[in-house]
């Protein structure tokens, strides 16, 4: 067995599992990267914000597709959700539950970051207003994804898909 495995599993579901949040980790990063480039706006943060609000809006639909393939795993007959619901009911409603709809937020909002900074580039140094729309969805969004990220670490700690 190579060190992957060992650390991963060997399961096809832990393969799925792991890329999943490594691009929910990935999306975490590009928005922090994409709040540090408003912060510090300038005409050099901006080619910044067009890398990361585009990395963020792939990285959102990329954990959003994985997250919805290894679904199908967690409603398996006798797998995660099946053994949640009968012995930790209040992880399953509350937790996964709550993490499956909330982190659907962040593509939204990093098509619309992604479309604000496209379409206003160095415009945003100057407009306040357009700036704060962008910084409102920057920071929903990772508020969103920090949430889903979190619970979805605490859930996988709890009873993983296997």
């Amino acid at each position: 067995m190579c060190v992957l495995q060992q650390f991963i599993g060997t399961s096809p579901w832990h393969w799925k599992a792991a890329f999943h949040g490594l691009f929910a980790f990935i999306l975490l990063i590009s928005f922090v990267w994409s709040f540090e480039a408003i912060i510090g706006i300038s005409p050099a943060s901006i080619r910044r914000l067009k890398i990361g609000t585009i990395v963020m809006s792939a990285a959102s639909f990329l954990t959003i597709v994985w997250g919805t393939w290894l679904y199908i795993g967690y409603r398996l007959p006798d797998n995660a959700r099946a053994w949640l619901i009968k012995n930790a009911p209040y992880v399953h409603k509350f937790g996964m539950e709550f993490k499956e709809f909330i982190a659907l937020f962040s593509l939204p909002l990093a098509v619309t970051a992604a479309y604000i900074v496209w379409t206003m580039g160095e415009e945003l140094i100057e407009n306040k207003y357009a700036r704060y729309a962008l910084l409102v969805c920057v920071t929903l969004g990772f508020i969103y994804i920090a949430a889903a990220f979190g619970l979805g670490a605490a859930i996988t700690k709890v009873k993983a898909v296997s």
